[in-house]
């Protein structure tokens, strides 16, 4: 995870020659004044942007790594815009942060920088919350991390340093986002569509194969969305069934969008994986960039499974007191995993 990217974004960590573009962000007076450790004690914009860029390339050496600044960088120029950065706290909290040059400003860049340093948080650092941090005056980048679906945490009066003698020191606002909620986004975020059932090709592996077995309309009434039954086969032998539903309504964040049950006889032996991987030209063709894998939270063998597919952990969700899962089934919580599209 050295590099990330994003949509319009590769973000890799900084070296050398981004000195002039660090430079360029502690020389502008509109760019340092509500930034924390910048323009203090009298330090020329060159001592600062030679600080940063020392304790950055330091921070990249250790092992592991806590402390993430990356540059920011266009892709489709391959031109630095600025900073952002991921930090581990302890071992429930991470902190976020960024700062553009201010040619790119308002432009979805901080927002979409933020969102990646917001996702590694959580995914790589398994934090269960994470914050940011900025002067209550600051109002674009508290705006930011209300786009990211944070909320504020809290205000601490004058936490912020004065920047010049005798000056005025600023509140500190802190925002947060539980992974809970955050999982909520990334679900409701999620790619998708349904226009009518494919027309099906063969789902084989060479081994195993998805046989259908039912095209299931939605049903609003019971709950229900459009989507696919399946048997697992191996020439005329059932392994199990794996289904595939289609849409992100809110109570299907708790039941997941596959479900699969492998026949007592061959469990163990990577049946369940192999069925979910046979999926993804069906995914793909409605749309969907993951499609989410729930187990209960007793279940380790569904655990292993998604681990093994390389799934996303998003969170352990309570069932709501009014879910069929609970009514029916008196499951209390889940584990709930994204399994991507696309390969690797």
């Amino acid at each position: 995870m050295h590099t990330i990217e994003t949509e319009r974004l590769l973000l890799r960590p900084f070296e050398e020659k981004d000195y002039g573009t660090i430079l360029s962000i502690s020389s502008d007076p509109e760019s340092v004044k509500y930034l924390y450790f910048w323009g203090l004690n009298g330090m020329t914009p060159e001592q600062d942007a030679h600080r940063f860029l020392n304790h950055t390339l330091k921070e990249w050496q250790k092992t592991p790594v806590t402390m993430r600044e990356y540059c920011v960088v266009l892709k489709a120029t391959g031109e630095p815009i600025g900073d952002a950065s991921v930090e581990v706290h302890d071992a429930t909290t991470a902190e976020i942060g960024w700062i553009l040059l201010p040619a790119y400003r308002g432009q979805g860049y901080a927002t979409e920088a933020g969102r990646a340093m917001m996702d590694f948080g959580f995914t790589q650092y398994h934090a269960q919350r994470v914050i940011a941090h900025c002067d209550a005056r600051n109002a674009p980048s508290y705006h930011v991390m209300e786009r990211l679906g944070m909320t504020l945490d809290g205000i601490q009066k004058e936490a912020r340093p004065a920047k010049t003698e005798g000056g005025v020191k600023g509140d500190e606002a802190t925002y947060g986002i539980s992974r809970e909620d955050w999982a909520w986004r990334f679900y409701h975020g999620l790619n998708g569509h349904f226009d009518g059932f494919m027309a099906l090709p063969d789902l084989t592996d060479g081994d195993i194969r998805l046989v259908c077995q039912r095209k299931r309309p939605a049903e609003p009434e019971r709950n229900r969305v459009p989507g696919y039954e399946f048997l697992i086969a191996r020439g005329s032998e059932r392994l199990g069934e794996i289904r595939l539903r289609i849409g992100n309504p809110d109570f299907l964040f708790y039941c997941g969008h596959i479900g699969y049950s492998v026949d007592e006889a061959y469990r163990g032996q990577g049946i369940a994986g192999r069925a979910c991987r046979l999926l993804r030209p069906v995914m793909r063709y409605h749309g969907m960039t993951a499609a989410l894998i729930t187990n209960d939270i007793d279940n380790l063998a569904s655990r292993r499974v998604c681990e093994k597919l390389g799934c996303t952990f998003l969170c352990r969700a309570r069932i709501p007191d009014d879910h069929e899962m609970r009514l029916e089934d008196g499951e209390d919580a889940v584990n709930v995993f994204a399994f991507p599209a696309e390969e690797g």
